[in-house]
């Protein structure tokens, strides 16, 4: 059984009895597994090993993987393709790095990672259930904000005292902001919670102030929430495809649901459609919550490289016959070729130093979030210029739902009624790759065809 530490700090001791040595500690808002009761004693898992905390600072509670979130504890942890030590391993995430808990599996995490989905070891990670955001004002001169969690972690820009902002969830004395487009982390000593108040030109009301606040009205934030969010959400079990399938449903199924019926097409094709362009993801949170992207040398070429022929070759290269392989960059051509596709930290690498040769060229030539749209389509979805496509699709997840649809030519939307997946991806992927990505999207759309027929059982 799963509880909450509500106490601001809790000693976990060798033994049930406060004569037992401290053996560690957990903040106000961790998670903890009880194995056992004894007396006022709840032996829980520590790590490796167990401890005893006393249970009067426990709130049993089994809140859903999706609202946990997890701190990794050790130094550096794997994260692997599937829940088990034979999972072959991706990559891995620092000490402190705040995760998105998905799902858990007999000791292992489901976490979003890398673009896709990946499984750690719940030994080592803290989770939180974090608790509600709030309004707060910045008491320190000048306040940190950190790419994670924890103090070791990189400095993403500082706040000035006096500043307001909104704190999104809070857990372990840190509170998660959104910063110039991405999530950043600031400590909770250093704020001081207000009233809330969405009115900017209204001073906001201190916390301990006795006038009755009235509630504030849905926000344009709460109210594009209900639209995205689907009536009824679905498990997030089964096979890779299915999970992909019901956290992609879970996450935009309202919006995709009314836009589908706009179009006349099955909502499952736009669900398999998102699941294989990106995971249904539009941002990753291992990379400081930055949208998603994926940076095409070729079309770098062709929107700046043939004009600046020499330096491009010293920096970037493809092959010449299917221009979308062979991809690798360089700082300095006194450096070896490195590969970057498939990790988001070396995608923006490569995509901010493309920038410093030419910002437009460089927003032109990489696909942008969930549906993955090149940014040299921005008059077609709707954009009068890429770096206004850019921007709005760095901020707003509605903004990946919308242009999908909006970048479906009538050929296209034609073949999805039909079904004809290969003859959809060879508009939407290129001919060149349209039987496996046909493939992709016919195998999730059969695993989202598959959770609507449960459902409805």
């Amino acid at each position: 059984m799963l509880a909450k530490v509500t106490a601001s700090t809790l000693n976990i001791r060798s033994i049930p009895s406060t004569t037992g040595s401290i053996i560690g500690k957990l903040p106000e808002g961790a998670v903890v597994d009880i194995i056992d009761t004894q007396d006022n004693w709840n032996e829980i898992s520590h790590k490796d090993s167990i401890g005893f905390a006393y249970s009067l600072y426990l709130e049993p509670s089994e809140p859903a993987s999706k609202a946990l979130i997890g701190v990794v504890s050790a130094g550096l942890l794997n994260v692997r393709d599937e829940p088990g030590l034979s999972g072959t391993i991706l990559g891995t995430v620092n000490e402190g790095t705040a995760l998105n808990i998905l799902a858990q599996y007999s000791g292992w995490l489901e976490i979003e990672f890398n673009h896709s989905i990946g499984y750690v070891s719940q030994k080592y990670v803290q989770l939180f259930a974090p608790g509600e955001g709030y309004v707060a004002s910045v008491t320190a001169e000048l306040l940190n904000v950190r790419a994670a969690p924890s103090l070791s972690a990189s400095i993403l820009g500082q706040l000035a005292i006096g500043t307001s902002l909104k704190v999104e969830a809070s857990f372990d004395f840190w509170g998660k902001i959104a910063f110039n487009g991405i999530h950043g982390y600031v400590h909770g000593d250093y704020l001081r919670k207000l009233a809330f108040s969405e009115d900017a030109d209204s001073p906001p009301v201190e916390e301990d102030d006795h006038e009755e606040v009235l509630p504030p009205a849905p926000t344009e934030e709460e109210s594009e929430k209900d639209v995205i969010t689907p009536k009824f959400k679905y498990p997030i079990s089964g096979s890779s495809h299915r999970r992909n399938a019901a956290r992609t449903w879970n996450n935009y199924g309202g919006l995709l649901e009314s836009l589908s019926k706009q179009y006349g097409i099955d909502v499952a094709c736009a669900v398999a459609v998102l699941c294989v362009e990106s995971s249904g993801k539009g941002f990753e949170q291992n990379n400081r919550g930055s949208m998603i992207i994926r940076f095409e040398n070729h079309k770098f070429w062709k929107y700046w490289g043939k004009s600046h022929a020499a330096d491009f070759r010293d920096h970037f290269k493809y092959s010449s016959g299917k221009v979308w392989t062979g991809h690798k960059w360089r700082r300095s051509s006194s450096q070896s070729w490195q590969t970057f596709h498939g990790n988001q930290g070396k995608e923006w690498e490569v995509f901010e130093f493309a920038k410093s040769l030419n910002a437009d060229a460089a927003m032109q030539s990489i696909s942008m979030g969930a549906p993955q749209i090149m940014g040299f389509h921005f008059e077609r979805i709707g954009y009068q210029s890429v770096e206004e496509m850019f921007n709005d699709f760095s901020n707003d997840i509605t903004a990946h739902i919308n242009g999908l649809f909006a970048f479906f030519s009538e050929s296209m939307v034609k073949k999805l009624r039909r079904l004809d997946f290969e003859g959809f991806a060879a508009g939407y992927n290129g001919s060149g790759q349209k039987e496996k990505y046909g493939k992709w999207i016919r195998s999730h759309y059969k695993a989202f065809k598959e959770l609507q027929a449960k459902h409805q059982a």
